[in-house]
């Protein structure tokens, strides 16, 4: 296995280093609904990234005793497009993926040598309007809070899907269906049932303007069959989502975001109604350091009554939690108030700092706490515990030290508030990392 991944090393730089390079990368900090941008077309173009992060976090359980953990991860892509026509292409991109130093957490993805994603993109007729995207493939819409990528992640996620793309003046129209691929963690089986995810998502976003208009509809349709709360036989899930969001962002000057989601359906045999809603505002100020401050609000609904046959737990679907709860990853957009400042300048022509505050709450006391990844941290049925889940503080430091070379570094401490300490543990939590990453 060593030989094989210094093999796809070597050849990744080989590659890297000869061929023109092709942009196939997940850009977590953007909008990710804007058509992509159309640039010189070679008939085959060939991309490489590669990646290591390292890892600490210390009183993960948040409990006393030593329990610290370090590890390198490391992924490894090379990306081949191929433009058999000026109306079809097809994309290739083999992932490699492995941890360092963490043997107990390793990730499996199928095998750690992967086609993480593989599709066509193919325009009927020649058509500047239509456009298919039909295979395995990344999906990201709006700020990624229930539809991303999660680039973050070593893995990432990919879906089986085919997605309808229509463009007519100022508005995009999505039309897609998709069905999960399975992420095997810690070596654990493949999980029962399928997710399989429908969905249309409109965008208007005019020329030279910058602000944004989404509309979107989403249905989940989750094979794994789960128990009521009242002990009822297990059934399916079918979740329906609805959703608008409003974005503006210039480059300098007041900038806003409102984001308003319901959700109706069943969860397992369970009545299902959730609601989830996000606003932000801020100020980008111009010169040297472009400094920039912004308050946000994020509100997910949670169950405060976990007999009642009612399910009213939002639930955030496929998102890429990272860039919005904390970086740490201890909470996710589920039974949540989050209330966030947001400040970043320019220190250097090439280093941005940005520092984050987030206070965090239950919005239902008798509903669990929740990690980005939906695992229960903590949980008191009679509510006694309240809602302080707590506060985080995040440091981030981002170094684009030439066009292939990047650094990103950023460290994090989480202080436990009342209930955290209650139902988790006293002992503050911290997480840090940096992350080197190279494109050929």
């Amino acid at each position: 296995a060593l030989r094989l991944r210094l093999a796809i090393f070597l050849v990744a730089s080989l590659l890297g280093g000869s061929l023109p390079s092709g942009a196939e990368s997940s850009k977590e900090t953007q909008d990710a609904t804007s058509p992509e941008t159309n640039k010189p077309k070679q008939w085959v173009e060939v991309s490489v990234e590669l990646r290591w992060r390292n890892e600490f976090r210390d009183n993960a359980d948040f409990s006393t005793g030593d329990d610290f953990d370090h590890f390198l991860g490391q992924r490894v892509r090379i990306n081949l497009r191929i433009n058999a026509h000026e109306n079809l292409s097809f994309f290739v991109q083999g992932q490699d993926v492995w941890l360092y130093g963490a043997e107990r957490d390793k990730i499996i993805h199928n095998t750690a040598t992967n086609l993480h994603q593989i599709y066509l993109d193919w325009k009927p007729a020649g058509s500047e309007q239509w456009e298919l995207r039909a295979g395995r493939q990344e999906l990201s819409y709006g700020k990624q809070r229930l539809l991303g990528a999660f680039g973050w992640d070593n893995v990432s996620r990919t879906f089986d899907a085919g997605r309808l793309r229509y463009r007519r003046s100022a508005w995009t129209g999505d039309f897609f269906w998709a069905r999960l691929v399975d992420i095997r963690r810690r070596g654990a089986g493949h999980r029962p049932g399928n997710r399989d995810l429908y969905g249309v998502y409109f965008t208007r976003s005019p020329k030279g303007s910058s602000g944004r208009t989404e509309l979107y509809g989403f249905m989940l349709r989750d094979g794994l069959r789960v128990s009521g709360e009242r002990g009822t036989a297990p059934r399916l899930t079918r979740i329906f989502t609805l959703g608008v969001r409003r974005h503006y962002q210039p480059a300098t000057g007041f900038r806003y975001e409102i984001e308003n989601v319901w959700q109706l359906g069943k969860r397992g045999p369970d009545t299902h109604h959730a609601v989830a809603a996000v606003a932000n505002a801020g100020y980008a100020w111009g010169g040297d350091h472009r400094p920039s401050l912004v308050f946000e609000y994020a509100f997910a609904s949670g169950d405060d009554d976990p007999a009642d046959g009612d399910s009213n737990e939002f639930h955030n679907l496929f998102p890429t939690n990272h860039l919005h709860y904390g970086y740490a990853d201890l909470v996710g957009l589920r039974n949540l108030h989050d209330f966030r400042l947001t400040g970043a300048a320019q220190i250097r022509p090439k280093v941005r700092v940005e520092v984050d505050y987030h206070r965090f709450l239950l919005a239902a006391k008798r509903g669990p706490w929740k990690s980005a990844g939906g695992a229960v941290l903590g949980w008191d049925l009679t509510g006694s515990s309240g809602r302080d889940i707590g506060q985080e503080l995040d440091l981030t430091v981002r170094l684009p030290l030439m066009k292939r070379l990047s650094f990103l570094a950023g460290y994090s401490v989480f202080l436990p508030g009342a209930f955290a300490k209650r139902t988790r543990g006293p002992q503050t939590h911290h997480f840090g990392y940096i992350q080197t990453t190279v494109r050929f």
